[in-house]
């Protein structure tokens, strides 16, 4: 199984798991998911849901080298800084297939353009058949964002931006506060407003 989850990396399909960790000091942190309506199965083996559990995907985008620069810069980043998150980098082919991975509880993190995460925010082309996608932002690097769904657990946002705005010199933008009309998640809100770290 393990070598079945090591190359399932490379590939990006799935849907959420029960539950998602990260860790800070060695503390271990958990979360509940629940299942939401989905527009397309992209878990044909079923084996996404295991290897989530254990791992922080971060989705990036094949057809946008900024991109997939900013997605390795921030998982090698996390490894490095917040191992116990296990961090993963896996790939997209556009953005409406990150898009479809969000508003269906497939995925929960991933790196875009900010026009795009805008685009999906309000349902426009290539997302209008999208409505109401739960999207939030954790940091900003100026054209691209790092975005979650807004029940991404906000403790895990907070350690998320507070690790990567920390280590901005090992990035290829620095991380900053959340701008424009995509919300910021509540978890990164705490942290650049200089406030605790949430307990959930």
């Amino acid at each position: 199984m393990m070598l079945g989850a090591g190359a399932a990396a490379c590939v990006l399909a799935g849907q959420r798991p029960a539950s998602a960790v990260l860790t800070n000091g060695g503390e271990r942190l958990s979360r509940q998911h629940s299942p939401g309506p989905r527009l397309a199965d992209l878990n044909p083996d079923r084996m996404w849901p295991v290897y989530r559990r254990y791992h922080l995907l971060i989705v990036g985008q094949r057809d946008d080298e900024r991109s997939g620069v900013l997605t390795a810069a921030v998982v090698d980043l996390l490894s490095h800084h917040l191992p116990g998150s296990r961090p993963q980098l896996v790939s997209a082919a556009d953005a409406r297939r990150i898009g479809v991975l969000i508003a269906t509880n497939q995925q929960d993190i991933a790196i875009m353009q900010a026009e795009s995460a805008e685009a999906l925010f309000l349902a426009k082309p290539p997302f209008a058949d999208i409505h109401e996608a739960p999207l939030q932002i954790i940091v900003s690097f100026g054209s691209h964002v790092l975005v979650c769904r807004r029940d991404f657990m906000a403790r895990h946002a907070f350690l998320l931006a507070q690790t990567l705005a920390g280590h901005g010199e090992a990035l290829p933008a620095a991380a900053t506060a959340p701008q424009g009309v995509v919300p910021a998640h509540r978890g990164a809100h705490a942290f650049f407003a200089g406030e605790e770290m949430p307990n959930d």
